[in-house]
């Protein structure tokens, strides 16, 4: 005989994304993907962890293009969903600043925000030249995931160039419009390689504006009573 078919009457609640400031309503994560991000967490394989955060997001969220969003919106919408589905608190291991000894702190994960310029911009124009612009944007997680193979064997330069690729989306002329995303990546490396350092800096200093995930705690060491506090940034410090 086989077991009934469970029709959970699931809670939905409400989210603001930082980028766009529009609302949209997930659900916890059932015991199901909570599997499938256990087993993904445990394989500590990148690109492995990334698919089965944007697909269990995708379930939890549908309302919301997981796949076109900037990695500091799914980083906060998974710190949400993650808060009505395990807990509302998350603990991390922090060693005090004075004795070294290590503390289990509790962090509230409604009280982490995402910290954005009040001049934010999901996108900005650069003009690099005359009559080329470069149209650039926050990278999302499918920008990222083509970038997983990155290792401590590559080079600062494959590094710059992989960031700046994520970046840019798209080069405009007085006659064009042109997608990164649809041109060749050899393309894109040589158009990249032909930047001077004055244009390359412009382009960098965006790319390091991104937007994160930001938290200040303060506790008191269980030994030695020093007071710490400690400065938690992206999703990986929380979790």
């Amino acid at each position: 005989m086989a077991l009934p078919r469970l029709k959970n009457d699931i809670p939905k609640y409400d989210l603001i994304i930082p980028s766009t400031g529009n609302t949209v309503k997930f659900r916890p994560f059932l015991v199901k993907e909570q599997k499938v991000l256990l087993m993904a967490f445990e394989s500590k394989d990148n690109k492995q962890m990334i698919n089965s955060m944007l697909d269990c997001l995708s379930s939890c969220v549908p309302d919301a293009s997981i796949d076109e969003l900037a990695t500091f919106d799914v980083d906060y919408m998974f710190s949400q969903v993650r808060s009505k589905s395990v807990g509302e608190t998350t603990t991390i291991l922090h060693a005090c600043s004075n004795c070294n000894e290590e503390n289990e702190v509790k962090i509230r994960l409604d009280q982490i925000k995402v910290d954005i310029d009040e001049n934010f911009k999901k996108t900005k124009d650069i003009e690099i030249d005359k009559n080329i612009i470069v149209e650039l944007k926050y990278p999302s997680y499918a920008d990222v995931s083509k970038n997983v193979n990155i290792d401590e064997n590559t080079s600062d330069t494959e590094l710059l160039t992989e960031s700046l690729m994520a970046c840019i989306k798209a080069v405009k002329t007085e006659e064009e419009y042109l997608l990164i995303k649809d041109e060749p990546k050899e393309e894109v490396e040589r158009f990249i390689n032909s930047l001077t350092n004055q244009q390359l800096e412009m382009i960098t200093k965006f790319a390091q504006s991104v937007p994160k995930l930001k938290h200040t705690e303060n506790y008191e060491c269980k030994k030695c009573k020093t007071e710490n506090k400690i400065e938690l940034e992206g999703l990986q410090d929380f979790f």
